[in-house]
């Protein structure tokens, strides 16, 4: 879906807007509220678990998962084919030299889901390691995920976050912890 609309004067999309932009902008909203509770929910069930296979300080990873969405404002260049809403850590992205990311992605071209992420600035020895470890996970030149389609219920999406957790939480424990290859995270380990 590529297409960039230009702005065409009393068209049916600025007369359907000016009647229903503050309903539509509202169920938006509380979409992605009602997404980053329900994420938040099971990662706060499976908190230990998840802290103990990236070999993260509890507290320090609850406390520091903040709310994400791509594309994250209205006016970001975004041309609607795809879109992602969870919750991330660490929050301050221009401090960043790593980060996981738990969220619901859907596409144009894709089956909606709900993914568990991984993005390194400097991959390294990371990736090669996920990669002998992981089956069913995704990679590019920075990052690896692991991503659940969501069915129908009672598969549905808190059925997909539980399977992308479980898939998550094994893989780092194979793999023997996030904090090995991100020095600032090695200060927070077993902490909380």
């Amino acid at each position: 879906m590529n297409v960039i609309m230009k702005p065409q004067p009393d068209s049916e999309l600025l007369r359907e807007g000016f009647r229903s932009y503050h309903k539509a902008l509202f169920a938006v909203m509380q979409f992605r509220r009602e997404v980053q509770e329900s994420i938040r929910a099971a990662i706060d069930e499976r908190i230990d678990d998840i802290a103990a296979a990236l070999h993260l300080g509890k507290a320090e990873l609850s406390k520091g998962l903040s709310s994400y969405a791509d594309p994250a404002n209205y006016n970001q260049n975004w041309d609607g084919s795809h879109a992602s809403v969870g919750l991330k850590y660490p929050g301050k992205d221009w401090e960043a030299k790593w980060s996981i990311y738990f969220y619901f992605r859907i596409g144009d071209s894709e089956t909606s889901s709900v993914c568990a992420h991984c993005w390194f600035q400097e991959p390294g020895e990371a990736l090669k390691q996920l990669a002998a470890q992981a089956e069913r996970m995704e990679f590019s030149d920075h990052a690896a995920w692991i991503c659940e389609p969501i069915g129908e219920p009672p598969d549905g999406f808190t059925t997909a976050i539980h399977r992308a957790l479980d898939r998550w939480i094994d893989v780092w424990r194979k793999v023997g912890g996030i904090s090995q290859f991100v020095p600032s995270a090695r200060g927070a380990t077993n902490q909380g």
